[in-house]
């Protein structure tokens, strides 16, 4: 049995596309989500298997919390994530819904008695700054959807990418985030700077790298700000080699289990099997064991801020 210690935190992939590059861009703009290393969608799985798949997650690990991700979770088709939402909640676990809300008021009604936190994405506090990173329209749907779950009382986190630009921002948007923190939960708010893995390229790191000590510092000065207010700031920063990243496992809906073994150069995450097959407790530990012949062991701390 894998101890809550040990892993507190299952990302759970129904799919790997996300509806936000439908959006158009703005004036200006580089893209939609250019920053993203997500891809095309990849997972072919059916309602029974998503159950099956909790199920041995549930048996063979303490963790307390699912985050259900992808890409996008909430899609313009069935992905089987109201039956899942429903299932782990079932089986005992807290869920983190991590999407861009584009459809979320339309899912609503069906996602709602089954989501423990709801965590919004946004890059900017107008639609000029937020727009610029997702797309037209972004920003606008952004503040229907925190309308519509503060007035419900739902508890919220958010998760926000930077550019050198964008930082001098920050503050704005934490004004925003604190007003919303007076009506209603919000536990965390996770800000990232660009990661160079999946497609990576020059251009990215034209638009999205940048001073790694200037990210820093601005995310100290947000946590000042947000001082007293019970809102964990976390921050994602680039990374250097030597540097790893967090260690995370991410279940795919059909049982694939893939670890982020922390590798700045690695272009995807390590396939490690199906937990359907092998068990999920032996291919975690065979990712532990990976992981500590390269880096050191993270923190109990780093492993907490597992939201993409």
């Amino acid at each position: 049995m894998l101890t809550h210690e040990e892993l507190a935190i299952v990302h759970l992939v129904l799919n790997t596309d996300c509806n936000a590059w439908d959006l158009p861009k703005t004036t200006g703009s580089p893209g939609v989500c250019r920053f993203c290393y997500r891809e095309r969608n990849r997972v072919h799985t059916d309602e029974a298997t998503v159950r099956r798949v909790i199920d041995r997650v549930r048996a063979e690990s303490e963790a307390r919390r699912i985050v259900f991700t992808g890409g996008d979770p909430v899609m313009p088709y069935d992905n089987h994530l109201e039956p899942a939402l429903q299932h782990a909640q079932a089986a005992g676990f807290e869920t983190n819904l991590h999407t861009n809300g584009l459809l979320l008021a339309d899912r609503y009604a069906g996602l709602r008695d089954h989501v423990t936190l709801y965590s919004l994405a946004v890059d900017g506090p107008d639609e000029q700054s937020a727009d610029w990173f997702r797309g037209d329209g972004y920003f606008t749907t952004f503040r229907a959807n925190t309308a519509l779950l503060a007035a419900d009382r739902r508890r919220l986190a958010f998760n926000t990418f930077t550019t050198a630009v964008s930082l001098a921002a920050l503050p704005s948007l934490a004004e925003i985030i604190t007003g919303l923190a007076a009506r209603t939960p919000v536990e965390y708010w996770l800000i990232s700077q660009y990661r160079p893995i999946g497609r990576a390229n020059s251009r990215k790191a034209d638009l999205y790298a940048y001073d790694r000590e200037a990210f820093t510092e601005a995310v100290a000065h947000v946590r000042d700000l947000l001082s007293g207010t019970g809102i964990q700031v976390y921050d994602q920063p680039t990374r250097a080699a030597e540097d790893p990243y967090p260690f995370r496992v991410w279940v795919l809906a059909d049982g694939t289990v893939t670890a982020d073994l922390g590798s700045v150069a690695a272009p995807r995450n390590t396939v490690l099997g199906n937990l359907l097959t092998d068990g999920f407790e032996p291919l975690v530990r065979r990712a532990f064991a990976s992981r500590s012949t390269n880096t050191s062991t993270a923190t109990s701390s780093e492993k907490e801020v597992t939201t993409p």
